[in-house]
């Protein structure tokens, strides 16, 4: 009898720690990428870039990125009320200790956010949180296996500068044009 209940007492304590109200930003993401409001795009690396252009280093960098996933509501009349709640819904989530905010940006009609998941020298997660008062949100998540901040950074400068082909993402890029967002 008395193992019985030391067995019950440590299920009931294990169901209890499992059961966190905290939504995570996968889960957010697996809970809305269905709803009609939202637009969900997730991209593999494979539409990136045309690898032939990139420098070796270049190369090891994009493999240290698996996938993006991308979560975004446009702005419309009738849905700011939708738009604020998911604002709130978001802001809740990165409040969470382990997404790490790497630096933010804004002007009067729009702000970004950028986080990242695991150490500073091997990353796991970045985040790309963004809201525009005509546009819309959107919320983005770069997927890879400890992916080094500074590699990414001088990565995105390259794209930047147009020294990488990226015209696999012209597509992608299209869908969200001004009609969209």
């Amino acid at each position: 009898m008395r193992i019985l209940k030391s067995i019950s007492l440590f299920c009931f304590i294990m169901l209890m720690m499992s059961c966190d109200s905290k939504q995570s930003l996968q889960e957010y993401y697996v809970e809305n990428q269905g709803n009609n409001e939202f637009v969900a795009i997730d991209v593999p690396t494979s539409l990136f870039a045309n690898t032939e252009s990139l420098s070796n280093d270049q190369k090891m960098t994009l493999e240290t990125v698996k996938k993006v996933n991308i979560l975004a509501i446009s702005k419309k009349p009738e849905n700011q009320d939708k738009i604020d709640k998911e604002k709130a819904a978001i802001s809740n989530i990165l409040k969470d200790e382990k997404y790490q905010l790497l630096m933010k940006y804004g002007g009067s009609n729009s702000k970004m956010e950028v986080y990242f998941t695991g150490n500073e020298e091997a990353v796991d997660e970045i985040i790309v949180y963004g809201e525009d008062v005509t546009k819309g949100i959107g919320i983005a998540r770069v997927l890879g296996d400890k992916m080094n901040p500074s590699d990414i950074l001088q990565l995105v400068r390259s794209i930047e500068k147009g020294d990488v082909d990226m015209e696999g993402l012209n597509g992608i890029s299209k869908m969200f044009s001004k009609d969209l967002l």
